[in-house]
């Protein structure tokens, strides 16, 4: 019993990490330029018992969330007409650089959000993202502007990995390069349309979908919980 006991609850904990990669999933419906992300399970290690008269079983250890994977098809176009905001249609992602709380200095994150503004200096504009983060072009340089001059399209650098599923979530909806994804290649002839964003990718059909079936399977796990406790306790009664 013990077994199933430890199945069960590797499948609560692993359904309950689901569910709430879902429910941030529905919580950025809204949001330009996310990506959805979905819970990858993994089966634990067999191990081989006795199942009389000379037959071996193999009996399972329950299952856990492996990682967590990102859908990055193309999400659909909103309308802005503002020149400052951008759009990647296709690969690629644009690159911004800040700080963090953490005191860890400058990173330079990726994302589809093209949600951008003008950050002014004296004569010098500065192309920044909704949290302030510097835009950087095709060289890994900031965007700088003089003067009367405009954003456009070919001034934004768009960047891509050998491996974009390599890449790290850090929140935001941005992420960061790892040995994994990668080195970060500008884009020779990126496709970015002005005074559009990408539309989020999250399907709520789909996510309620998923969401169903991640109940169904945690309430199944918990009743295979109660149930092994019931039968613990009739056991224990017996001796």
């Amino acid at each position: 019993m013990i077994r199933g006991f430890y199945a069960a609850r590797s499948g609560v904990l692993g359904q309950q990490q689901n569910m709430n990669t879902i429910a941030n999933n529905f919580a950025n419906i809204g949001t330009m330029g996310y990506k959805p992300q979905q819970a990858a399970f993994s089966t634990l290690l067999y191990a081989k018992v006795h199942g009389g008269a000379g037959v071996m079983l193999d009996t399972g250890h329950g299952s856990r969330v492996e990682h967590t994977a990102v859908n990055y098809a193309q999400g659909g176009l909103a309308t802005t007409d503002l020149p400052t905001d951008m759009a990647i249609i296709g690969e690629g992602f644009f690159a911004v650089m800040g700080g963090e709380d953490d005191g860890s200095g400058e990173n330079i994150f990726y994302t589809r959000d093209g949600q951008f503004k003008y950050s002014v200096d004296g004569d010098t504009k500065y192309l920044v993202d909704a949290n302030g983060y510097y835009v950087l072009d095709a060289s890994g340089a900031q965007i700088q502007l003089t003067g009367d001059a405009e954003i456009t399209p070919a001034s934004v650098g768009v960047f891509k990995f050998p491996n974009r599923h390599g890449l790290s979530l850090s929140g935001s909806n941005r992420l960061l390069a790892t040995e994994v994804s990668g080195e970060a290649e500008a884009v020779e002839q990126p496709y970015v349309k002005a005074g559009c964003l990408e539309r989020s990718g999250v399907s709520a059909a789909a996510e309620m979908v998923r969401m169903i079936e991640s109940q169904r399977a945690f309430s199944f796990n918990t009743r295979v919980l109660t149930t092994i406790d019931e039968m613990d306790d009739v056991a224990n009664q017996m001796r």
